[in-house]
């Protein structure tokens, strides 16, 4: 990790009460805001879960003594007792880190969290209290009782304010690019960063996104009105405003330096003596 984050990390973890910053919009996921710090979201992810094993991503640009750090990624695998029940429930919660010369800060969040199947809450209750958290939807759940799994989006506009329905073209447009920074394989930002190109359209670039799929199943699919209940609840956020400033930024100190180095490659190529002839 770099800038000491392994030393930050630990200290967070072991217990160091941390505050949070401000931010437009201030949005989190079971505590975890976006624009809080490294040290901040650690102490978060304890808050959340203790048993976390944290896997930091990062990347090495020239220009930048230490590698950057990128993402963390913090997983606990589901456990089973002898019986084959399910004990503990699966999560896993991806941070997006924005990268030097900007603050490093969490930038995108998401969490994926299998419930135990004691736990299971009921659709409508998490549908409710999604709503309660994130206000007003983009793009509301399906009302087709048929559709066991519902899809939920919310979108606030540069000032951080809900735009409420009126979003939901910009959610169509500019969620699948934000949904592939949580993805494995390429890093997108990293591919931003060494291209120029931003991944998503320039709409994207100045707005909020929070997701949710909740994945639903019945009680007891024999019967007509089964009650329906969540088993799996993903949720995430990303902030284009705070990525698209911090991969410029970057961008322009890695661009920088490659141009220093090969001026000066190609100065020491002039001074070379001309062979004889």
């Amino acid at each position: 990790m770099p800038r000491m984050a392994v030393a930050l990390l630990v200290a967070s973890m072991s217990g160091i009460v941390l505050q949070g910053q401000g931010g437009a919009p201030s949005l989190d996921v079971v505590g975890i805001r976006v624009g809080m710090t490294v040290k901040e979201a650690a102490a978060a992810l304890k808050a959340d879960n203790p048993r976390l094993m944290l896997s930091p991503g990062t990347h090495t640009l020239e220009g930048f003594a230490q590698p950057l750090l990128f993402s963390i990624i913090g997983n606990e695998d589901a456990t089973t007792g002898p019986d084959g029940t399910m004990t503990r429930a699966n999560e896993t919660i991806t941070l997006l880190f924005t990268t030097p010369p900007s603050p490093e800060v969490v930038w995108g969040v998401k969490r994926v969290y299998n419930f135990l199947p004691k736990e299971q809450p009921e659709m409508q209750n998490m549908l409710e209290a999604l709503r309660m958290k994130y206000g007003p939807e983009s793009r509301p759940a399906s009302p087709d009782p048929r559709d066991l799994s519902k899809y939920v989006a919310w979108v606030y506009d540069a000032q951080g304010k809900p735009m409420g329905p009126s979003g939901a073209p910009l959610n169509m447009t500019c969620a699948p690019d934000a949904t592939a920074h949580f993805g494995s394989g390429d890093d997108p930002t990293l591919n931003e960063i060494q291209s120029g190109r931003p991944s998503g359209p320039p709409q994207c670039q100045s707005i909020t996104i929070v997701n949710a799929n909740v994945l639903g199943s019945q009680v007891d699919p024999s019967k007509v009105n089964s009650t329906l209940v969540v088993r799996s609840l993903i949720v995430q956020i990303t902030d284009g405003a705070r990525h698209r400033a911090s991969v410029d930024a970057t961008r322009a100190v890695a661009v920088g330096a490659t141009k220093s180095r090969q001026d000066k490659e190609n100065e020491a190529i002039k001074k070379r003596p001309t062979p004889k002839i």
